[in-house]
């Protein structure tokens, strides 16, 4: 909000600041694991909590359910490929790719998708669905995962291509 001169305040220009940032740390165990996997395997890997059952996908240290430790001998399970449509959103802008800081248009929507997994749950995760027509999805709907060939695997979120419907 700016105002006159006479009011006692002066409109103030908008500044524009652009700072790349790069940020390098550790996955640690739980996702180093998840990540190769992933580059090395096209496969999807989570943990089942020993305490209470739950499926952790992402795998993690500590189970968001009922709080247990799973550092020592953690169970790891193989998870998907297949996942089931929970929700969906349209983007219509371009997103900013956390990974590389540059801007990428979406072609394709995105949906909160359950993915299968042994346990007392499944594995929860965002992702692009493959069907560009809208019209076409629905929650509930199964969809696969579809990864980037081998050599074009990096061990980021990103190796997932999309998602695609499978067929009903």
């Amino acid at each position: 909000m700016s105002r006159s001169k006479s009011q006692g305040q002066y409109e103030v220009p908008p500044s524009h600041m652009i700072t790349s940032v790069f940020m390098e740390y550790p996955m640690g165990l739980f996702m180093g694991k998840f990540m190769r996997e992933l580059k090395e395997n096209a496969r999807l890997v989570g943990m089942v909590c020993r305490q209470c059952g739950h499926t952790m996908f992402p795998p993690q240290a500590l189970c968001s359910v009922c709080y247990g430790e799973n550092f020592q001998d953690p169970q790891w399970v193989e998870v998907g490929p297949e996942a089931t449509v929970a929700g969906l959103m349209e983007i219509k802008m371009p997103w900013l790719n956390p990974w590389t800081l540059t801007l990428r248009a979406s072609q394709y929507p995105v949906g909160i998708l359950m993915v299968d997994a042994p346990g007392r749950s499944p594995g929860v995760i965002w992702h692009f669905i493959a069907e560009t027509d809208v019209s076409k999805l629905r929650v509930g709907m199964r969809v696969k995962a579809v990864f980037k060939p081998r050599e074009e695997r990096e061990g980021l979120m990103e190796d997932i291509l999309y998602w695609a419907p499978v067929g009903e």
